[in-house]
């Protein structure tokens, strides 16, 4: 049986209501827990751990200062990031830090246990030492709008979210989510926006290309394979979504997360 694999978490949720992801990981990950970047460096030394997990809500400046940090000081690390929100700018700005993976949650327990299997896998332990130290864009901290809200579960669309993780891979139409939510089809849009932070539309692309993702890691399966199974029909549209969202084509993701 293998070791379990040791991971340095910084957490930097600072919103109670909303349960930290490492403590789903911490059946799976022997873990130690630090709630201040600048504990890092001790950390890394005394626990030796083979990937660095920073976990926040809303990504602002010092957050986000927290990964060029990290991949400064433990170039060799894979560093994951598990955030509340998304945006393009920073799924492109994530990826030019050379972050492992960059997450937008929930994340499910299946989903997690994948990721960390993948990290741990010898053959992705490569030579880590290039890295990007760019200033922060502002466009990715201002304005505030520019980023999507999280995800809540007590609310009047929550049938639609619930819907779409079941469902993800089939045709689904906006009349059917809307009578879900007990809601005519403009309120829901209306609600649907307000709550999610996004229209219908885009909270479904976004999970797809998600799921895409997901199964992208998996062996023996096609870029062609994976964009039918998460609803796709058209691949040329897979190809410029799943670029735009993740800021890689899909085969450069898939051939990163493989080699």
């Amino acid at each position: 049986m293998s070791a379990v694999p040791r991971a340095v978490w910084i957490d930097l949720c600072d919103d109670s209501r909303r349960r930290s992801t490492f403590l789903d990981a911490r059946p799976i990950c022997d873990i130690l827990r630090l709630t201040a970047p600048e504990l890092v460096h001790a950390a890394v030394l005394g626990h030796r751990p083979q990937f660095v997990c920073i976990e926040f809500g809303y990504p602002d400046e010092t957050r986000l200062g927290t990964v060029p940090l990290v991949r400064h000081k433990f170039p060799h690390l894979p560093v994951l990031v598990l955030t509340d929100f998304h945006s393009e700018a920073l799924a492109v700005w994530m990826f030019r830090q050379r972050v492992w993976d960059y997450r937008v949650k929930p994340i499910d327990m299946g989903t997690l246990a994948r990721l960390i299997d993948a990290v741990m896998r010898p053959s992705r332990l490569g030579p880590r030492e290039c890295w990007v130290s760019n200033p922060l864009p502002s466009a990715l901290i201002a304005p505030a709008g520019h980023l999507h809200r999280p995800l809540l579960s007590t609310q009047r669309t929550a049938a639609a979210v619930a819907y779409v993780s079941q469902h993800y891979d089939e045709s689904i139409r906006l009349k059917l989510v809307a009578g879900l939510c007990h809601l005519c089809r403009s309120e829901f849009s209306r609600d649907f926006h307000r709550e999610q932070g996004m229209p219908f539309r885009l909270f479904l692309l976004r999970y797809r290309i998600n799921r895409a993702r997901d199964l992208l890691i998996e062996r023996d399966t096609t870029v062609s394979q994976v964009a039918f199974a998460v609803g796709f029909d058209d691949l040329a549209y897979f190809a410029r979504s799943f670029k735009r969202f993740v800021g890689m084509s899909a085969t450069q993701y898939q051939h990163q997360m493989r080699m």
